[in-house]
C-alpha cells in the first residue's frame, strides 16, 4: 500500500435512498452532513447497512459528546460533572435542528482523514497494513450476499453474480463490505505464526447479537434515535475512543476488555483484514483473528436482544445471552424478549427510547423496531446462510409500559400464539398421522406446514392490532377480545383447510392403542384444546 487511494471522506461508497426513492452512492461526510435529506441506508443487503449504521453512529456519538450544536467543544463527561440533565438538553439541541453541524462534521473528519483512506501506506482504513499473515480469500469472500456449499469436495458459490463480478470489486463496493466482513465475519483458522495471543475470536461481533434498531423518518432521525448517549437510559458512558484515535493493533487473537463507549464498541476489530488491490480494483484479501469480548451479560451493548440460560444445572446459575433473531420467526414473536419484567434485561435502546418519550413527549408518536441478523449456514459457523430482516410498530406509549400491564397483555397474547402452534397444532399433528398412516414419522412434516401456515395467518392481523393500541385510551379486555376472535378463527381454518386436502374415504377410522381414532373426534379435541388456550 505504497500509494494513497480512495478517501472514504471525499469519495462516493454509502448507498442511500433519497426521498424520490432512488439509490445513490455518496461519501461519508456527505452521508452525515445531508442525512436530513437521505430516507435510509440501502446497501447490497440489510446486515451491510446494519454494519454500516455502527461506523455513521460511532463518528456522531464521538463529535456529540464533544460538541454543542452550535461547533463549542464542551465533553460530557464526569470529569466535567455532566449529568443526565445535560444529555438530554444536548440531545434535543441537536434532534431540533434536524440536521447534524456541518462544520463541525468536516472538522472533526479533516481532522482524522489520514485514517480514511481505504489504501494508505500506513493506516488503510479497517485494515493492517503489510499483514504478513492469516489466509488468503478470493474476492468472493468479501461478499456477505454470496452462498457457499458446505460440502468442501464440490465447493461452490451461489450468488446472482457470476464471471467478472466474482473475480473482483470496485472500491466503492469493497469498503462496504470491508465493514461487513469485520462485523459478520465467518468463523476463521488461527494462525499459529501470527504474534499476539492467537485465541480463537469467533464470528465477528454483530454477527452474535440479535441486532435491534429504531426506524426514523430520514436517515438524520435513526442515527439520533439510535444514539443512545444514556447507557441503558441511566448513566452517561466514558469519553469517546473510536478505532481511528487509536493506534492499529497487528496482533492475533486478543481478548480485550468491553469497551465502555459506544464509538470504540462499535468500530471493534473482529479481523485483521488487508485488501489487495490491481489496477483500480480489489481483487481478494487477507485475514486473521483480531479482537474480542465474551457476550455473556456484555450490557454496554444496546443493540441487541437478551435471553436467559442455565449454565450450571446443579446450582440452578443462569445468566443472559445475546438472542439470535430466526429467519423464521416474526420480529412480533419477540416482543416478550424486547419487553422483559426484568428492566435489566431489556434492550438498552428500548431504554434510551423509554427516557426520551418520558423527557420529551412530543417525539415520537409511533415508533417502529427494526431486527436484522445473519444465520450462518453451517453449525460451525464457517459459511454465510439466511439474513433476517423484519419490523413491528407500536404507538410509542408503549415506551412508557416497560413494567406496565399493557407489555404483559401483548406478551400474553404472543404467548397463546405459540402455545396454538407448540401445543395444540402438535397434538392435532400426532394424531391426524397415526390416523392416516399408522405412525408418528410424518408428524413433524405436517406440524412445521400447518405452524407456519398459523402464523402466516395473522401476521397482518397481528401487527395491525398492535398498532392500534393506544395505552391511555384503549380499553384491555375490548382489546384482548379483538384479538383472541382473530386467532382463533385462524387457528381453526388453517387445520380446516388441511382436512380438506385429505381423502378421508381412505381411512375412516383406525384404532390405536385400544382406543379408535377418527377425524372428527380428532378435530373437535383439536377445538377443544384452542378453547382452553382461548379460555
Amino acid at each position: 500500500m505504497e500509494a494513497k487511494e480512495f478517501n472514504l471522506l471525499e469519495e462516493p461508497w454509502i448507498r442511500v435512498i433519497t426521498p424520490e426513492l432512488e439509490q445513490k452512492e455518496v461519501s461519508l461526510i456527505e452521508a452525515l452532513v445531508y442525512s436530513h435529506t437521505y430516507k435510509e441506508l440501502s446497501g447490497e443487503m440489510p446486515t451491510q447497512d446494519a454494519a454500516i449504521l455502527r461506523v455513521l453512529l460511532a463518528i456522531v456519538g464521538t463529535i456529540f459528546y464533544r460538541y454543542t450544536v452550535d461547533g463549542e467543544k464542551e465533553e460530557l463527561s464526569q470529569e466535567n460533572n455532566s449529568d443526565i440533565v445535560d444529555v438530554l438538553e444536548r440531545w434535543r439541541d441537536y434532534w431540533d435542528k434536524q440536521s447534524f453541524p456541518e462544520e463541525i462534521i468536516r472538522k472533526y473528519l479533516k481532522d482524522c482523514q489520514e485514517r480514511f483512506w481505504l489504501f494508505h501506506p500506513d493506516t488503510p482504513f479497517w485494515q493492517v497494513n503489510n499483514l504478513q499473515y492469516g489466509t488468503e480469500y478470493g474476492v468472493e469472500c468479501l461478499l456477505g450476499d454470496i452462498k457457499e456449499s458446505n460440502n468442501k469436495a464440490t465447493r461452490h458459490h451461489f450468488s446472482m453474480r457470476d464471471g467478472e463480478e466474482l473475480k473482483y470489486l470496485d472500491y466503492a463496493e469493497a469498503a462496504r463490505w470491508l465493514i461487513h466482513l469485520n462485523a459478520y465475519a465467518v468463523n476463521i483458522k488461527v494462525d499459529k505464526k501470527a504474534p499476539g495471543p492467537g485465541l480463537p475470536v469467533g464470528i465477528g461481533k454483530m454477527g452474535q447479537l440479535g441486532f435491534i434498531m429504531v426506524n426514523g423518518e430520514n436517515l438524520f432521525q435513526i442515527l439520533m434515535l439510535n444514539l443512545c448517549p444514556l447507557k441503558n437510559g441511566e448513566s452517561l458512558w466514558r469519553l469517546p475512543k473510536p478505532v481511528w484515535e487509536k493506534e492499529a493493533c497487528k496482533e492475533q487473537g486478543c481478548k480485550i476488555v468491553s469497551p465502555d463507549n459506544l464509538p470504540e464498541l462499535y468500530t471493534i476489530q473482529s479481523r485483521r483484514i488487508m485488501l489487495k488491490r490491481n489496477n483500480g480494483h480489489v481483487t481478494g484479501f487477507r485475514a486473521i483473528g483480531g479482537d474480542f469480548y465474551p457476550v455473556e451479560e456484555e450490557f454496554n451493548e444496546q443493540m441487541t436482544l437478551w435471553r436467559e440460560i442455565v449454565i450450571d444445572k446443579k446450582t440452578g446459575e443462569k445468566k443472559y445471552i445475546p438472542q439470535l433473531h430466526n429467519p423464521e420467526i416474526y420480529a412480533w414473536r419477540e416482543l416478550p424478549t424486547m419487553f422483559q419484567e426484568n428492566k435489566k434485561y431489556v434492550p438498552g435502546i428500548i431504554q434510551w427510547l423509554n427516557v426520551l418519550k418520558k423527557e420529551y413527549k412530543d417525539i415520537l408518536k409511533s415508533v417502529t423496531f427494526r431486527t436484522i441478523g445473519m444465520v450462518y449456514g453451517d453449525k460451525m459457523n464457517y459459511t454465510y446462510g439466511d439474513c433476517v430482516n423484519d419490523t413491528v410498530s407500536m404507538s410509542a406509549e408503549m415506551l412508557s409500559q416497560l413494567d406496565g400491564i399493557w407489555i404483559r397483555v401483548i406478551s400474553e397474547e404472543v404467548g397463546k400464539c405459540q402455545s396454538v402452534a407448540a401445543k395444540a397444532i402438535d397434538h392435532f399433528s400426532s394424531k391426524i398421522c397415526k390416523l392416516f398412516y399408522g405412525n408418528g414419522n410424518l408428524k413433524g412434516a405436517i406440524k412445521s406446514k400447518l405452524a407456519r401456515n398459523y402464523y402466516f395467518s395473522i401476521n397482518k392481523g397481528f401487527r395491525e392490532w398492535l398498532i392500534s393500541i393506544i395505552p391511555s385510551e384503549s380499553k384491555i379486555e375490548e382489546k384482548r377480545e379483538e384479538w383472541r376472535k382473530q386467532s382463533l378463527l385462524f387457528a381453526k381454518k388453517v387445520v380446516e383447510d388441511y382436512i380438506s386436502t385429505l381423502d378421508i374415504t381412505i381411512c375412516y377410522y383406525r384404532e390405536v392403542d385400544k382406543k379408535l381414532l377418527t377425524v372428527s373426534q380428532i378435530l373437535n379435541e383439536y377445538y377443544i384444546e384452542l378453547h382452553c388456550i382461548y379460555k
